[in-house]
């Protein structure tokens, strides 16, 4: 067994210098687009030394101020108790967003000659190199240290039973949620709802606080200094407000088990210990049943067939292999997660944000001057249509993965494939920009022209984005799969970095027309919006000559990227 974990081991170094490496029929775009990936987990673990040197530190100090029985020691076992409780929320809600992306490698892994039981011991094992579980790692077991040195031997010794047993605990679940989702997301379609409802409700979820903060009533500060002065907020307090069953929460169970101990308890902290390592006990084997059906269902699932084959559109003004293309992006875009959130939730936010501002802009000076600014918020709308739109207009050749390839074959010219792409995302963002229309309007009303106005603004900067994005897309292809919600379905960092900078150089020019135009009235705006329009179209069909030559150069190293 501990072979086999040292081959487990050694084949993630190798997977990741090959990752790192590539192959060497790759040109040197793609060498360098391989080390760019990995600057932002560098920067990741960069800026996170800091944090995780300071929550070692921690730990050594707070070992010691427990076996000198300091008077602050509560204030530290506090804080190290909600630090620990934020670390366990974020162990088991993000599988839930990234546990799917996973569900299809197991079923490879039943092509090695390795019992189940070691393969579910290493993906559980494999936790702990998570940035947001290998944090906690150093000061979990230099706590020990601390009580050691402070001269409590007894209580470093049950510190350390407990550390141990909430990383066991952590490891566990973290997995077990992991398998959960990806037994649970086998079937595709089934997989896309749950999905889809909820990232939708994780963003409605969101707001439901500052809503019910503003429905309270206000209250004067003359009320306020007449109240009863509030008792002092202490350890004690907070103990005795939480419900006795927060006691059975692991880190609370840790936190337990370290503080009677450092009281001279030792039984009673062992016993808390012992809880740990049950729960770690329960986590593991309910983790490893699930595990099983996860392997069953990869290895039984069979492939759909596609059933219909939808009409073909034709767009005007475009050739007929361009609009077989911009059909291909839109259905391809549609039918993902990616896409339709891309297109049905920026409309419902901008909703939200116009419910909430609804009354309220009234109170600041300048606005209280415009009387409609509910185009501004439509804007804002817009912007938030075009950033949903990134993962896929920054990576439009490679997000097709098979299709591409299929496209390479067929005879298509390159020139036909970036216009088909352009024009099957600015189908995306029209129909985002629609819905978002159609809820601003419903929520805040405002002038026809206003409206126009910022609409043709926004199909500007798109129109001048799509170019770049396109060419980004050539230069930084990666084989994202757009019904994952995880990193399997993201762009290239830098892409998507650059995407970001290249949406705020794009909208600069005509938000600066709408605010000069506006001055003149609605008309004015709309003139000079649609005189921005007709300069990004010029600019569009300008570039793509050379997007087309750079995409027809790098055909070959898109289609090793997305086989």
């Amino acid at each position: 067994m501990i072979r086999q974990l040292r081959a487990f081991g050694w084949l993630r170094w190798r997977l990741l210098l090959n990752g790192l490496k590539g192959a060497r029929r790759r040109d040197s775009i793609e060498q360098v687009s391989r080390i760019l990936a990995l600057v932002a987990p560098a920067l990741v673990v960069a800026l996170s030394f800091g944090s995780v040197v300071a929550l070692a530190v921690g730990g050594v100090a707070l070992g010691v101020m427990l076996a000198g029985q300091s008077p602050h020691a509560d204030l530290g076992v506090l804080a190290m108790r909600i630090a620990l409780g934020l670390q366990l929320v974020l162990v088991v809600f993000l599988p839930l967003g990234l546990g799917a992306q996973s569900s299809s490698r197991f079923a490879r892994l039943l092509l090695l000659p390795i019992p189940r039981r070691l393969l579910h011991v290493t993906e559980t094992d494999a936790g702990i190199a998570d940035p947001w579980v290998f944090a906690i790692v150093p000061g979990l077991l230099l706590l020990p240290v601390g009580l050691l040195y402070g001269g409590a031997p007894g209580t470093a010794g049950v510190a350390l039973v407990a550390s141990l047993g909430l990383l066991a605990v952590v490891l566990s679940a973290g997995a077990l949620v992991t398998f959960l989702v990806a037994w649970l997301m086998r079937d595709r379609r089934r997989a896309e709802l749950l999905t889809l409802v909820f990232v939708l409700l994780l963003s409605l979820g969101g707001l439901l606080p500052y809503l019910a903060a503003s429905d309270a009533p206000r209250r004067s500060r003359a009320s306020r200094d007449r109240e009863t002065p509030r008792p002092e907020v202490t350890v004690a307090t907070i103990d005795n407000a939480l419900p006795r069953w927060t006691r059975v929460v692991p880190t609370e169970m840790y936190a337990l088990s370290v503080s009677t101990a450092a009281r001279g308890e030792l039984a009673l902290g062992g016993f808390w210990a012992t809880g740990l390592w049950m729960q770690a006990a329960a986590l593991f084997f309910g983790g490893g049943w699930v595990y099983g059906r996860v392997l069953d269902a990869g290895a039984s699932q069979a492939r759909r067939r596609l059933r219909s084959i939808a009409r073909r559109w034709q767009v005007p003004l475009v050739s007929a292999e361009a609009s077989a293309v911009a059909s291909a992006q839109f259905r391809t875009a549609i039918a993902s997660v990616r896409g339709r959130l891309a297109v049905l939730l920026p409309g419902p936010m901008t909703g939200l944000l116009a419910a909430l501002l609804a009354g309220k802009l009234d109170d600041i000076e300048w606005m209280s001057r415009i009387p409609d600014y509910s185009h501004f918020v439509y804007g804002a709308g817009l912007v938030l249509v075009i950033y949903s739109l990134l993962p896929i207009t920054m990576n439009q050749l490679a997000s097709d993965r098979a299709g591409l390839t299929l496209q390479l074959l067929l005879p298509i010219g390159a020139r036909d494939l970036v216009v088909g792409k352009a024009v099957g995302t600015l189908s995306l963002f029209l129909a985002s920009a629609a819905l978002t229309l159609l809820v601003t309007m419903v929520t805040m009303g405002g002038g026809m022209l206003p409206f126009a106005a910022v609409t043709l603004a926004g199909v500007a900067t798109f129109v001048v984005l799509v170019p770049a994005a396109t060419a980004v897309s050539a230069a930084l292809p990666v084989n994202a799969d757009l019904s994952r919600t995880g990193s399997g379905g993201n762009p290239h960092p830098a892409a998507m970095l650059g995407g970001m900078v290249l949406v705020g150089l794009a909208a600069a020019p005509a938000v600066g027309v709408l605010l000069v135009a506006g001055r003149w009235g609605d008309v004015a705006m709309v003139a000079g919006a649609t005189g921005s329009l007709v300069v990004a179209l010029l600019l569009a069909l300008t570039a793509i000559g050379p997007v087309a030559r750079l995409v027809e150069a790098r055909a070959e190293n898109l289609h090793l990227t997305t086989r």
